[in-house]
């Protein structure tokens, strides 16, 4: 089925409806995040999921702050490259605090050692 809409020149558009027989030049979403029209055309601005929810840009990276899953019908969107980069990011810096945790009990544990040392010297 071929999107509903007629072009500027008065002619049907030929592009394949995705959604009330429209295509995805001419279907508006709201972004279920501000609820504000969210232009399919304008790329810049906005994000289509793998489960074809829009949102803007900054909305949805401020969602993926807190989940990896799409705000409308939440769908896990593990291969979105945003949230790779995400994970990876967190795994980076869990490996990172991983050591300086490991480094600051070491320091400690030497310490407590030497503050018992100075304790049974006195």
């Amino acid at each position: 089925m071929s999107c509903t809409i007629l072009t500027i020149n008065g002619r049907k558009c030929r592009k394949p409806a995705l959604r009330d027989g429209k295509c995805s030049v001419h279907l508006t979403q709201e972004c279920a995040i501000c609820f504000e029209d969210v232009r399919s055309n304008n790329t810049q601005h906005s994000k289509r999921l793998t489960c074809a929810h829009s949102f803007h840009m900054p909305c949805i990276m401020q969602w993926f702050q807190t989940s990896n899953a799409c705000p409308v019908c939440r769908v896990a969107q593990v291969d979105d490259p945003i949230i790779k980069f995400k994970d990876s990011v967190e795994e980076n810096m869990r490996l990172v605090y991983q050591d300086a945790i490991q480094t600051l009990e070491r320091q400690l544990a030497q310490q407590r050692r030497r503050y018992r040392q100075l304790i049974i010297e006195d």
